[in-house]
């Protein structure tokens, strides 16, 4: 498969996901897996420190025509037994010195785009807006571009959060990774544009296509963040619900002349993945689910963009 979708002059670049990859870890399997990603028509993967930080790794994507996404995670570290700790920190000045170091890292293994999950949720205003004016500084001196997650735990957490932050002066260039899913367990409620209750969605979407760089293509719904099983057809009306808001954000890259459009499957492994108890059995296969998401996507971009 080709790892460009075109239409309209744009050209999708669908992004393999490497969390709960295991082999992302191990040297002695690279070559197999970059090849079938490769092979599986992905242009591009997104992974953390520990993963892109290993020697060889970028010169093994390079071999294979993948490009790094780094995936910075502000006062993320890894502990005194080799564990991921994700979020460290409550402080601001912590946050600051470890978006740097984290962006700086990135830069120097070779990442041609940066997704950074920023912040801490329980920052004010006056506190976030002094995060993301900091980062925004330091992304004009960056050669490319960073984008910010709408993530749990972190400063974008909420729609309603995200929606006063994007409004303050300073930060009209801000970036986001659109993970949506996110917001449906924070709301505990999937938007819907025709329900008159969330008339206020339909603006704040506009205003988050206009913003976006980067898709993570999760499926959520109200009491999680991943569906147990996009194919089955009990999650249809969430999977078209989240369809729509892709198509969106494209309609929008399209209106700003982008030329490659960025999206990636990010269904990830347990406990995001729904497992069955005691046996700890996966409800469904994570590599075929995510490889179902960048085949529906390719369709969906060419079907809404490839006769116009």
């Amino acid at each position: 498969d080709s790892p460009l979708v075109k239409a309209s002059g744009m050209a999708l670049v669908t992004v393999k996901s490497l969390w709960g990859v295991d082999d992302a870890g191990r040297p002695d399997r690279w070559d197999e897996l970059f090849c079938r990603i490769a092979a599986e028509g992905f242009g591009a993967v997104e992974t953390i420190f520990p993963v892109y930080t290993q020697p060889g790794f970028k010169a093994a994507l390079d071999t294979h025509g993948l490009r790094l996404i780094a995936c910075v995670h502000t006062t993320a570290i890894t502990g005194p037994n080799g564990e991921y700790l994700y979020c460290t920190s409550n402080k601001l000045a912590d946050h600051k010195a470890s978006f740097k170091a984290r962006c700086d890292e990135a830069l120097a293994h070779g990442a041609f785009q940066i997704n950074s999950h920023s912040g801490h949720d329980s920052w004010d205003t006056p506190e976030a807006v002094d995060f993301f004016k900091f980062a925004l500084a330091l992304e004009a001196e960056y050669p490319v571009e960073v984008s910010h997650e709408t993530h749990r735990q972190r400063q974008l957490f909420n729609p309603y959060q995200t929606r006063t932050l994007l409004a303050q002066p300073g930060l009209e260039k801000l970036q986001l990774t659109a993970d949506l899913s996110h917001w449906c367990v924070v709301l505990e409620h999937v938007p819907d544009l025709n329900d008159p209750r969330d008339d206020w969605w339909g603006p704040l979407l506009d205003e988050i296509a206009s913003r976006t760089r980067l898709i993570h293509a999760r499926v959520g719904f109200a009491e999680g963040p991943q569906v147990a099983d996009p194919r089955a057809p009990e999650f249809a009306p969430e999977v078209t619900t989240h369809m729509m808001w892709w198509k969106r954000i494209w309609a929008s890259q399209r209106e700003r002349g982008f030329k490659e459009l960025f999206a990636e499957p990010e269904f990830g492994p347990a406990p995001y993945h729904q497992i069955l108890p005691y046996t700890q059995v996966p409800t469904s296969n994570l590599w075929d689910v995510n490889a179902h998401i960048a085949d529906l996507l390719k369709t969906e971009f060419e079907t809404e963009f490839g006769a116009k």
